[in-house]
């Protein structure tokens, strides 16, 4: 849940719209009244994107980024150590804190999600680091390491240069709908 807030949290979705409830078979009053709040609540936000600013192609591209890092092992290898990190500690017996893994998630999530969005794009043709930047409303410098790493990774390529410009599309053999990170 803490993963799925903080994703839903970053690509601009109010987390709000998302709530789990433990209840028994015999609260059946408590549930009608969780059900019913958790319904009003969604209502009173509205349909999804709306109230958040998203464009109907904004909220779609970005839940598709959001899906495709969900899948992505090293995310789903962070959530399933994050009991063990706590309790137990990593290999080295350090012992991590609840804050400390919301951050270690929310940088992972951060990097991930950028990744997927520049994927994403490069989907639809060759671009350059400005133009990247640009569209996705980020820093030359921080989208230029993150296609560099993509590069090294051979799921990105420079597909020409133009003007001095190097174009960057997607690698021939890493251009599948689920990019590996």
């Amino acid at each position: 849940m803490d993963a799925a807030e903080k994703l839903l949290s970053h690509i601009g979705i109010n987390p709000g719209r998302l709530s789990l409830e433990w209840v028994s078979a015999a609260e059946a009053p408590r549930y009608v009244g969780i059900v019913t709040s958790f319904s009003e609540r969604i209502r009173s936000l509205g349909p999804l994107g709306v109230r958040e600013g998203l464009t109907g192609e904004e909220l779609a591209f970005r839940l598709r980024a959001a899906k495709t890092l969900s899948q992505q092992e090293k995310f789903r290898w962070i959530l399933g150590k994050k009991t063990e990190f706590a309790r137990e500690g990593n290999v080295y017996g350090e012992i991590f804190s609840q804050h400390e893994l919301g951050r270690l998630l929310e940088g992972l999530i951060t990097e991930e999600f950028q990744v997927q969005e520049i994927l994403q794009l490069l989907e639809a043709g060759s671009l350059t680091v400005k133009e990247i930047a640009l569209r996705l409303g980020l820093q030359p410098a921080l989208v230029l390491r993150q296609v560099t790493a993509l590069r090294r990774r051979k799921l990105v390529e420079v597909k020409e240069v133009k003007e001095g410009s190097p174009y960057y599309g997607l690698h021939l053999k890493g251009n599948g709908k689920q990019h590996g990170c």
